[in-house]
């Protein structure tokens, strides 16, 4: 019995473990949403109270025992507090979250504004030489063989002007697993043709494309020169995913299920396995957000359809009527190493998750739906205004209770 017991705490150490990786690689690698710390948490699928990188107020959330899900916090958060942010953030179920203008992680999903560098003579300089260089990606990725990555460069002064730069050389490469990876090097030019939008304004246009193998987390480096013969090396990375494992189709139909607006979207999958699909949705009138809904869950291979929830309290709070618009649906195939029906196999499968290793990038992007589908009208009195209900929800509120009896 003894060693069964310690086989299931292995087990589900395992599990956690995993849980703690997936979080990891599955979220998004874009993490500079504007609007306000409050937009940020409400618009999260995480518990705000749980761990560290959902606490919206400072980054931090430590207790006073150094774990990270404990009573008092360093910034002097109470359970109180928790137990309230907690009730104003379950109001919603994680799989369907207000959405605001101000999200600009969530409402433009396909772009990563980057920020400018600033420039020095030497690598141990502590300040710049007047002079900002900007390298930024067109989209965050690139999905499809045939996908082109377009970056744009430039260079300005002291002054803000833009100011002529010379590319000496540059080149694409992944890495993965400790290793280098070389890709085809990039076509650049400031001529005006191939993506480069005005010819001779000194904002020069590389542009790529890769092949099946370059699937991952791909870096331009760039070595450049100027200003006064000033030479240096710039770099920006994005995601290419060039496979097809599924696609978004232009085939949508919706119902009012338990006071929801539920849209079911049409996936061609062509790869079965585990899949995360987000879409948005926003007002017809003005285009404001109102909400986005998450589906996570297996596909099989061929045409089928993927129920995407919009909670119906979270259109009554926003108080818009319909006809609503869906908008920028997208997702990923899951590609974690680890087959979840391990944990089933006691210690055998055990094995399997200790020595389980990655081979390939965690995800592999579907070819998403840009356009736009507007639904029928609708009025908000059909809609309800009942808070989000489940155990895990009850269980974390007991839970809080429990520690602000403890204060």
């Amino acid at each position: 019995m003894a060693n069964e017991s310690k086989s299931k705490f292995m087990i589900i150490g395992g599990l956690v473990l995993l849980v703690v990786i997936a979080i990891f690689f599955l979220t998004k690698d874009k993490d500079k949403s504007g609007g306000s710390k409050k937009d940020g948490m409400m618009s999260s699928t995480k518990d705000p109270t749980k761990s560290s990188d959902s606490d919206f107020r400072d980054g931090t959330r430590k207790s006073a025992d150094g774990n990270e899900d404990g009573p008092i916090t360093e910034d002097g958060v109470t359970p109180e507090y928790l137990l309230d942010e907690y009730l104003e953030w379950a109001q919603y179920p994680p799989y369907s979250r207000p959405l605001s203008n101000y999200n600009y992680d969530l409402t433009e999903p396909f772009f990563v504004q980057e920020s400018p560098l600033v420039m020095v003579d030497k690598p141990e300089d502590k300040e710049g030489n007047g002079y900002k260089c900007h390298l930024q990606p067109k989209e965050w990725a690139a999905i499809g063989l045939n996908s082109e990555m377009f970056i744009t460069l430039e260079c300005r002064d002291k002054d803000n002007q833009v100011i002529p730069v010379k590319v000496d050389e540059a080149r694409v490469f992944r890495e993965f697993d400790g290793q280098r990876f070389s890709s085809v090097k990039p076509d650049y030019n400031d001529d005006g043709r191939d993506g480069d939008e005005v010819s001779k304004d000194n904002i020069i246009t590389f542009k790529w494309r890769g092949m099946k193998v370059d699937w991952g987390q791909m870096m331009l480096e760039a070595d450049i020169e100027y200003g006064d013969k000033k030479k240096s090396t710039v770099k920006a990375s994005f995601f290419s995913s060039p496979g097809k494992p599924a696609e978004i189709g232009n085939v949508f139909r919706e119902v009012i299920q338990d006071g929801s607006l539920v849209v079911y979207a049409t996936v061609q999958v062509y790869t079965p396995g585990k899949y995360h699909i987000e879409a948005n949705l926003k007002e017809s009138q003005e285009g404001n957000y109102i909400s986005y809904a998450v589906f996570d869950g297996s596909l099989k291979a061929g045409t089928q359809e993927v129920e995407l929830i919009f909670f119906g309290k979270i259109l009554k709070d926003k108080g818009y009527d319909g006809p609503y618009i869906l908008t920028d649906v997208r997702g990923h195939r899951v590609n974690l190493p680890i087959d979840p029906d391990w944990f089933n196999q006691g210690e055998e499968g055990l094995k399997k998750i200790q020595a389980a290793k990655s081979t390939e990038p965690d995800k592999e992007l579907v070819t998403p739906f840009r356009e736009e589908y507007k639904t029928k009208n609708y009025n908000l009195s059909q809609f309800s205004n009942q808070v989000y209900s489940s155990q895990d929800k009850e269980n974390r509120i007991r839970e809080l209770q429990a520690l602000a009896k403890k204060e």
